[in-house]
């Protein structure tokens, strides 16, 4: 167990560490430790001491739970419970004929109904967070039918998401809504669809949740209001 969690955290560093394209040397400057200690924070070699984990997580401007958020292969969760009652959830979106998945990672607070959450953008593994195009941080709130999460990209604080859902008072194993910020290439406010699921969705179900409907296309033309009712 501590050799795999040393392995995680040092993951976890080298991930955020390239999103935010330091080199192993020049974070080892921002947080006074050799550039051979840092590489072998990254393998997994050697412990890491709670004051140069804060150091760590100050540098990459990342709070100190997305480096040390392991989780064994022991599962809290059952079917018994709503399905954003989880520490992970999978995220679908569709550009063109082309469908992408993120995961959703939550640490829940005991006193309230909102959760630190990470969202892993376009991974390419949904087995592997760190397979992502980027990485946002934020907060899940749950307000009776409303759930939703305002996250920032760990890179830019300048771009943030809104991710919005209706939730019936039915239980439901998937919920449908948007996803709001600015486009990567172009910088220009937009929208998507998106599948939120506790469990990965297989490509047919994908691809029948992310489909717009006549009526909606009908509803933008008419009243100038992207609305997702299905």
């Amino acid at each position: 167990m501590s050799n795999e969690l040393l392995e995680y955290i040092g993951s976890q560093i080298k991930m955020f560490r390239k999103i935010k394209k330091l080199t192993i040397e020049e974070l080892a400057k921002m947080i006074n430790k050799s550039k051979s200690t840092v590489s072998k924070y990254e393998s997994g070699e050697i412990a890491i001491d709670i004051v140069t984990l804060f150091d760590i997580s100050r540098a990459l401007n990342i709070n100190i739970v997305n480096l040390i958020d392991y989780e064994d292969e022991k599962d809290t969760d059952t079917d018994q419970t709503y399905f954003w009652e989880t520490r992970h959830l999978y995220m679908y979106h569709q550009i063109g004929k082309k469908i992408y998945c993120s995961l959703l990672k939550l640490r829940k607070e005991e006193s309230s109904n909102k959760a630190l959450a990470t969202l892993y953008f376009n991974v390419s593994d949904i087995n592997n967070p760190n397979s992502c195009e980027c990485v946002y941080q934020g907060k899940m709130n749950l307000y009776n039918n409303i759930l939703n999460f305002n996250l920032t990209n760990c890179l830019y604080d300048s771009e943030s998401v809104l991710i919005n859902f209706f939730i019936p008072m039915k239980k439901v194993t998937f919920a449908v809504g948007l996803i709001s910020g600015l486009e990567g290439i172009s910088l220009r406010p937009t929208s998507y669809k998106v599948v939120l699921s506790k469990d990965p969705l297989p490509d047919e179900k994908q691809r029948e949740l992310l489909q717009i409907s006549k009526d909606v296309i009908k509803k933008l033309k008419n009243e100038h209001v992207f609305r997702i009712d299905d």
